[in-house]
């Protein structure tokens, strides 16, 4: 199976009322073979996907692999979504082990994993040209880098995902409270980190 990224939506879907339907009964049309009903799902969670995998530190050529990867699980494995799951949850666990498989390979490959490292972590020539704001953002990304992994998954899935706690214990598996903890020194670590930076 090949997954379109495109963010064009097809005609057919607008025209057939799909929009309006909630995730949870699309993933219901999904689990019966309709396509349209993918299709708005992968239009409507691409972004978001693409976001969670580069805030992941995945490398940027791999990006869209990952997320067509993601979004091939999540049909390979529709049958098994049961509605009283939220879809958000469903899609996350599943992008959530598509990251940890990519990580693995990628430590398999140590030497061109490191090179690739050292290439992201490289800081550029540009903070005279950037402003304030480029700035800024490049002292939250090598923060974020200070992080533990399980730390960092934790603030992706929070701040950029919009992923509640009990969502992410949930794509996690581990206790709410362990997020919390989890966000909590993530958030002292981040402050210091950037204070330092500053």
């Amino acid at each position: 199976m090949h997954v379109e990224i495109n963010q064009d939506t097809p005609e057919s879907i607008e025209n057939a009322g799909m929009q309006n339907n909630t995730d949870e009964n699309l993933m219901g049309l999904v689990a019966g073979g309709d396509k349209d009903a993918f299709a708005v799902l992968v239009r409507k969670y691409l972004p978001g996907l693409l976001n969670f995998f580069h805030r992941m530190n995945v490398y940027s050529g791999d990006r869209d692999d990952l997320v067509q990867e993601a979004f091939i699980r999540l049909f390979n494995y529709r049958a098994k979504y049961t509605p009283t799951a939220k879809f958000r949850t469903f899609l996350y666990m599943i992008a959530r082990q598509v990251q940890v498989d990519y990580f693995r390979k990628q430590q398999r490959r140590l030497s061109l994993s490191e090179s690739l490292k050292e290439e992201v972590e490289e800081p550029g020539i540009t903070n005279a040209r950037r402003g304030k704001e480029e700035d800024r953002k490049e002292m939250v990304a090598k923060a974020l880098e200070t992080l533990s992994e399980e730390m960092k998954c934790v603030v992706v899935m929070s701040i950029y995902q919009g992923l509640k706690y009990a969502e992410i214990a949930k794509i996690l598996n581990i206790p709410v409270g362990t997020v919390k903890t989890r966000m909590f020194h993530a958030l002292q670590k981040l402050g210091k980190a950037i204070e330092y930076e500053g």
